[in-house]
């Protein structure tokens, strides 16, 4: 442990108050570790460590998960050279999502370790959810204005549509509107993948055998609220019938883009929101991107999402809200 911290407790004052202001940010989340340092307006360092899985699992115990994100913290605090860092605040997520009861034990690996270091400096400390790194991470590299927004958190443990208000740069509220009623995408993805013979997560080798022409999966959206498992059932008695992979994959980014896309048609209708913020790890997929893209220009609606490089886990989110957080003067 005096390892990881020690870089820090060595700073002396005056090494400080020579260094720009800079906000650090940690999230252990299911499957990547992640440190981040922001400051002068950008990502100064971007760790990231993904969790190992064995081949031909879909996952990790919770208890695998925090001893790997202990181990692997140790590593990227040794690679972000803190010591050139004046920190001001700590930012970290400590649960999935701001709701009441949301808890997971691997956001203690990395709350704990923030707050440690908030402890031992005596800086701020900025305890945010894993969803609200997800939707700072569409901040980065471009505008998003005040206002009320739709928000799509689409990843590996989420498909949630929300409600999102933004004051002043900063995100004042979060309410979920729809979502997912079994499934998300990217457990639709994963599963299919691991079936498949893929590694997992199953994103980035299901978008590499992706062509046009796959014969489609059952697509159910009513309302606000989405179902998977058909989709699932379907793609998975293909694939034992012998269907080629990389057509029920193909199949599967169809299904997900598809199904994303009712959604916003049902959500623009019933909400009447007319700008979105698209985020979480599916949303790196080129073809769901640039599908979203054109449902959104097709109906008149401000689109924004966030760059591939932070849609998947990371820290950076945080690290951004910690200094606009700290600069409006909310601090703990």
């Amino acid at each position: 442990m005096s390892t990881a911290y020690s870089p820090l407790l060595c700073l002396s004052k005056k090494r400080r108050m020579s260094l720009p202001d800079a906000f650090l940010a940690l999230d252990t989340s299911a499957y990547t570790t992640s440190v981040a340092a922001f400051a002068d307006g950008r990502v100064l360092f971007d760790g990231r460590i993904m969790l190992k899985v064995p081949f031909g699992s879909r996952g990790l115990r919770q208890s695998e998960a925090v001893f790997a994100h202990i181990k692997n913290l140790r590593t990227l605090f040794c690679d972000c050279e803190l010591k050139k860092l004046s920190l001001k605040g700590v930012a970290f997520s400590d649960k999935p999502c701001p709701a009441e009861g949301s808890y997971m034990p691997v956001f203690c690996a990395g709350a704990s370790h923030a707050q440690a270091i908030s402890a031992a400096l005596g800086v701020s400390q900025f305890p945010l959810s894993h969803q609200h790194g997800h939707i700072y991470s569409a901040f980065l590299e471009q505008p998003v204005d005040d206002g009320e927004y739709g928000v799509f958190h689409v990843s590996g443990g989420t498909l949630d549509l929300l409600c999102v208000a933004i004051k002043e740069g900063i995100v004042s509220g979060i309410s979920p509107i729809g979502g997912k009623l079994d499934l998300t995408c990217g457990q639709l993805i994963d599963r299919v993948g691991v079936k498949a013979g893929l590694p997992f997560p199953s994103g980035a080798a299901i978008e590499q055998l992706y062509t046009k022409g796959s014969a489609p999966l059952a697509v159910h959206v009513d309302g606000l609220s989405v179902n998977l498992s058909g989709a699932e059932t379907q793609a998975m008695r293909r694939l034992d019938a012998g269907e080629a992979v990389d057509n029920v994959c193909s199949a599967v980014i169809d299904c997900v883009a598809q199904t994303l896309g009712k959604l916003l048609d049902h959500a623009a209708e019933q909400t009447g929101l007319c700008q979105y913020i698209f985020t979480g790890g599916v949303m790196r997929n080129a073809v769901i991107r640039e599908h979203m893209k054109n449902m959104c220009a097709r109906v008149g609606i401000r689109c924004i999402i966030a760059q591939k490089k932070y849609c998947s886990d990371n820290a950076c989110g945080l690290a951004l809200a910690a200094q606009r957080l700290f600069s409006k003067g909310d601090k703990i």
